[in-house]
């Protein structure tokens, strides 16, 4: 009986230290979130506003999740979190399904409706011929999810169907003779020759983006100059961020080829803040407006030299009276595949004065 009652008296204090050691480190360390205001008044608020400071600051909560997320990743070769993040081959990473569905997206096991394809093509016809009406040439541009290009990466071999991507352009050549340009093709016809995405980040490297801007360049009416390859160098350097191995906490610092011009660009800076950037150039005599995602980022340095004057702008809200006082030769949507039915379902009710 005495050591029954032993057992049950080392439990429970046990038991208690686990309870009182956390919270002990969370009182003891130095934590960036201040301790919320508590009231009487508004009990409700108090409480919610406690409960997240709890929920974040919880002791050797961040030592936990690192642990868990190092053992499934070093020790079992599985990704910890894979709805958020897929561990390929060959150290490469792939976004999850988190991301808008991305994984069944590429894979094709995703379609429109045909209510959603009504309503894209009448947005896309509209914004069209309102252009056309102006003399302003209209493009929409989809840099292919990294799943697409590099479908050999990644961990499961799954059948592919049409893509949405597919199945919209179809739609669209046959209903108002318009084409989306999809760069898949002229990506997977080039990859052999370099490295085109990063293996831990989401996005199309400098080489990626150079061929993409190529290729976007030449589906215009207009004849404007190419930026040529020969105008840069090439320089291996650590990328910036990993924004998938970030997800995971994996300290990741991945190297790629950068393109370096090799002489100084006489690109003029009219106005530059982070979601609008406006340039012009002394040479050529085309204006061109780009409404964009993280993707054009990489095609900036290069538009710059084609065209006279660009501006580019994040984010797909298009303003008629602005595009005609700017007085545009084209106008361009570039967006990400994985996002691109969500941004042309919304695009005539993200637009004004249209």
């Amino acid at each position: 009986m005495n050591n029954s009652n032993n057992i049950k008296l080392w439990f429970g204090i046990l038991f208690m230290v686990i309870l009182i050691i956390p919270n002990a480190m969370m009182l003891s360390e130095d934590i960036d979130q201040k301790f919320p205001e508590l009231s009487f008044e508004t009990p409700e608020a108090s409480i919610e506003s406690f409960e997240d400071y709890y929920s974040n600051n919880f002791g050797t909560k961040p030592k936990l999740v690192d642990a868990y997320l190092n053992l499934k990743l070093n020790y079992l070769g599985d990704s910890p979190l894979p709805n958020k993040v897929l561990l390929g081959k060959d150290g490469w990473y792939f976004l999850g399904n988190n991301s808008r569905d991305l994984f069944d997206d590429s894979s094709g096991n995703h379609s429109f409706s045909i209510s959603e394809l009504e309503e894209i093509k009448n947005a896309v016809a509209f914004f069209r011929d309102t252009l056309k009406s102006k003399g302003i040439e209209f493009h929409i541009v989809v840099p292919p999810n990294k799943h697409r290009v590099y479908s050999e990466k990644l961990p499961y071999n799954l059948k592919q169907k049409p893509t949405r991507l597919q199945e919209l352009n179809t739609y669209l050549k046959q209903k108002i003779n318009f084409e989306i340009l999809d760069l898949r093709d002229t990506l997977i016809n080039n990859k052999d020759k370099e490295i085109l995405y990063y293996k831990t980040n989401t996005h199309w490297n400098d080489l990626g983006a150079y061929i993409a801007y190529r290729k976007t360049l030449n589906s215009f009416k207009l004849n404007i100059p190419i930026d040529s390859l020969s105008n840069y160098n090439y320089e291996l350097q650590p990328i910036d961020r990993s924004d998938i191995t970030e997800m995971i906490n994996l300290e990741f610092k991945e190297k790629a080829m950068f393109l370096k011009r090799k002489s100084e660009s006489n690109i003029e800076t009219v106005f530059r803040k982070r979601f609008k950037l406006h340039f012009k150039n002394p040479k050529g005599d085309k204006k061109m407006i780009l409404y964009h995602d993280s993707f054009a980022y990489h095609w900036i340095k290069h538009f710059n030299e084609s065209f006279a004057e660009t501006v580019y702008l994040r984010g797909y809200k298009m303003n008629l009276k602005y595009i005609l006082n700017q007085k545009p030769d084209v106008i361009v949507i570039e967006v990400v595949e994985r996002n691109l039915g969500h941004i042309l379902l919304q695009l005539k009710e993200r637009s004004s004065n249209f």
